[in-house]
């Protein structure tokens, strides 16, 4: 596994693990959501008791942009420790499952606010939040 940052020892992490779709359209664009403060983040999200990466991943897409999705290759997974510069008692270590899915159908409206956009991949190695995540969408490019 892939891992990005540094763990500092002296600090006690939450551990999340997560999945995540690298979703490209035919115009070379990826689909991503954005943050209040302009952050960009892959659709997906934390994997709850009982669910598996896919599970977790269809559910997230839904709540998060409305779509159901056909899920693709497994792409890999790849780890970060950081700490939120927002909230420096926050330590995390977030483990994520990458995969390439598509669009299926629109089932609902999304339950989350932030909105979905399309953008280029030089716009997502400018504002992607995670470098995890940066890191497993260009292995798609290979």
């Amino acid at each position: 596994m892939k891992s990005f940052g540094e763990r500092n020892n002296e600090l006690a992490y939450s551990r999340r693990v997560g999945a995540y779709a690298v979703i490209l359209n035919q115009n070379g664009e990826y689909l991503v959501v954005q943050s209040s403060d302009g952050d960009l983040f892959l659709i997906g999200g934390g994997i709850e008791q009982g669910e598996d990466s896919i599970d977790a991943l269809r559910r997230e897409a839904v709540e998060e942009i409305g779509f159901s999705l056909n899920v693709g290759e497994f792409i890999g997974k790849a780890e970060k420790h950081w700490v939120s510069p927002q909230y420096s008692a926050l330590s995390q270590h977030n483990i994520g499952y990458f995969y390439v899915c598509t669009l299926a159908d629109r089932i609902t409206v999304p339950l989350e606010k932030e909105p979905m956009r399309w953008v280029s991949l030089e716009v997502v190695e400018e504002k992607l939040f995670h470098e995890h995540h940066l890191y497993m969408l260009k292995k798609t490019l290979y």
